[in-house]
């Protein structure tokens, strides 16, 4: 089981499967790199995939320090996984929720690394600072929830199902997506939720800085992220945005075949 050594000595878990063009998945907040199971054997038909956990989530280390949890620390998580996996060699670079703006923050800084972006349900940050307060605030009301319940419990609420488990919580791809999220413990994904998830940038005025080609996708019933996907698909100098019918937050749990085709699609573009 192979581990990356971030820049602070915390252990990245990662796996690969494929071979080609690099594709590094990274996962919405709380997730694990177990929620591309459903689609990963698929992907490594087309291309070399990646797939890791943060800090604090699945087989990753947890540091008991909050000051080692950053937006800019995950950043660079994510550059240690991708010379241990990958070397020097330009990846794709995939993100749901969270992830998109990860990958996004990780394309400004390092462009040459980055050969595109796939962003899946997801936005740039926040212009309006109520609207950063309220994403601010519900990151909050998570983490106090997790704290108050645990891990378990938490998962057994509605909006906590919707945004980790998909459509079918009961699936074999879903059961086995929380199975990774409880390989975590709760102070670590607390820490995520207060320190990076939390605090998110505003990157809609840097948009136009991304020089990569980018595939925008957005879930038909993931209302949540349908205007941030217009924006994106706006402001991006070369995306394509397409809408997933039938797909929630969780594409690769909801449409796996869907979001396969498309990926496949944006990469025979390149």
């Amino acid at each position: 089981m192979p581990f990356a050594r971030a820049s602070d000595g915390a252990e990245l878990h990662y796996r690969v499967a494929g071979q080609g063009v690099p594709l590094i998945l990274c996962t919405a907040s709380f997730a694990s790199s177990e929620h591309w199971r459903n689609v990963e054997d698929a992907l490594a038909e087309l291309c070399r995939v990646v797939c890791w956990d943060y800090r604090g989530h699945g087989r990753s280390e947890a540091p008991e320090d909050p000051s080692r949890y950053s937006l800019e620390q995950v950043v660079d998580d994510l550059r240690a996984v991708h010379e241990a996996a990958c070397g020097d060699q330009p990846a794709c670079v995939a993100g749901l929720s969270l992830g998109g703006l990860v990958s996004l923050s990780y394309q400004l800084a390092h462009p040459a690394r980055v050969r595109a972006l796939l962003l899946l349900n997801t936005g740039p940050g926040f212009k309006k600072p109520e609207a950063a307060a309220q994403w601010r605030e519900m990151l909050e009301r998570a983490a106090a929830r997790m704290e108050a319940v645990g891990l378990e419990s938490y998962l057994e609420g509605r909006r906590a199902q919707a945004e980790l488990l998909g459509q079918d919580p009961q699936s074999p791809a879903a059961r086995n997506a929380r199975a990774g999220i409880l390989r975590a413990a709760v102070p670590g994904l607390v820490r995520f939720a207060r320190r990076v998830a939390g605090p998110v940038p505003n990157l809609v005025d840097r948009l136009h800085e991304v020089g990569v080609p980018v595939l925008v996708l957005v879930g038909e019933q993931d209302a949540a992220f349908q205007r941030a996907s217009e924006v994106m698909a706006a402001k991006l100098p070369d995306a394509r945005r397409v809408v997933l019918a039938g797909a929630g937050h969780q594409l690769g749990l909801d449409q796996p075949e869907d979001l396969v085709r498309e990926v496949e699609a944006f990469l025979a573009g390149l």
